[in-house]
């Protein structure tokens, strides 16, 4: 049986992969890094943010490459490839806007992936290519692996866009990019994670300043139904008129259940900025994005899954180790 290392989002930080897989065994050996017995699966966002976004991307394309790692894509690498792709109906822009509202949000997300790797490059054009043929989940029987969301309804909507080993298509991605489409709604859950929506006396605004009327919710945790239990809201979020924001009030919410993950499978996934000793998320739920990239004492993680139903807390190796 294949061992699993289900590594978390990288976002750039070249020298904490480097030092993870150190931890966990893996050696260069003919460009790619390897361990016999094991397999390294990355639960995507290996891009933007941190200053070491090349190096990530060559390090773990070699390993995909030959056959020592798979890759699910995130939310920043289909953003990456959304961004570049020219929209048919808006001469000039993209499916990702670079224009109107939205236009400067969007560049200030995606700026430090587009310094690195040179804009209209071939080095960047060769990137998106490969970010185009990556999975957007995956299903390996006794684990399963997504980005932000294991949501059975949105997988099937996806599944009929998708093909294995085919790079997503330009009608696609359209699809995708395009509210009110069942793709569009398809990809947030799956890559960017279900919300829920919140009033303006409930709305806030995130550490990185941009404004929120919906939050993501803890769809791994099979016991929260009140709104304070299931909603997500940041440490250090604000309320619109900048007061400290109080959190969330103890309400039932109507439709918890549509997104409860509650199969006996192992689910890994990343995307949420968990902070603390890493610990499993649920009883069949892991999360491994724990912050790497908000700075140098964060950890990335990785989780060795060995067959267990039930993961456990002793799995998790982290670079730099908890303090």
């Amino acid at each position: 049986m294949t061992a699993y290392d289900i590594i978390g989002d990288v976002h750039g930080t070249a020298d904490k992969l480097e030092a993870l897989l150190a931890a966990l065994g893996y050696t260069e050996v003919d460009g790619a890094h390897r361990l016999e017995g094991h397999q390294a699966i990355f639960v995507g966002d290996l891009v933007d943010r941190g200053d070491g976004q090349v190096r990530v991307v060559e390090l773990v394309r070699a390993m995909h490459e030959a056959g020592t790692a798979q890759v699910v894509m995130g939310n920043h690498e289909f953003n990456a490839v959304s961004w570049a792709t020219p929209h048919p109906g808006r001469p000039g822009d993209f499916l990702r806007t670079h224009q109107g509202r939205r236009g400067p949000h969007n560049r200030r997300q995606h700026q430090a992936f587009l310094d690195q790797f040179g804009e209209g490059s071939a080095l960047h054009v060769d990137t998106l290519a490969w970010f185009r043929t990556l999975p957007l989940w995956l299903d390996l029987g006794d684990l399963r692996v997504a980005h932000a969301c294991w949501h059975p309804a949105s997988l099937a909507v996806l599944d009929k866009w998708v093909e294995p080993g085919t790079p997503l298509s330009d009608a696609f991605l359209l699809e995708a990019n395009t509210p009110g489409t069942e793709a569009f709604d398809a990809v947030e859950v799956v890559l960017k994670g279900p919300e829920v929506r919140l009033g303006d006396d409930l709305a806030f605004v995130d550490p990185e300043g941009t404004p929120r009327w919906a939050t993501r919710v803890r769809w791994w945790d099979a016991s929260a139904t009140s709104l304070r239990d299931l909603a997500v809201v940041p440490t250090g979020a604000r309320t619109l008129d900048g007061r400290l924001h109080p959190g969330l009030p103890d309400v039932t919410v109507h439709g918890a259940d549509d997104v409860r993950y509650t199969d006996p499978v192992p689910v890994f996934f990343g995307h949420y900025w968990f902070t603390g000793t890493p610990r499993p998320a649920g009883r069949h739920a892991v999360c491994v994005d724990y912050s790497a990239v908000r700075d140098e004492g964060r950890p990335l993680v990785a989780y060795r899954w060995a067959g267990e139903s039930v993961p456990t807390a002793d799995r998790f190796v982290a670079v730099p180790a908890p303090g």
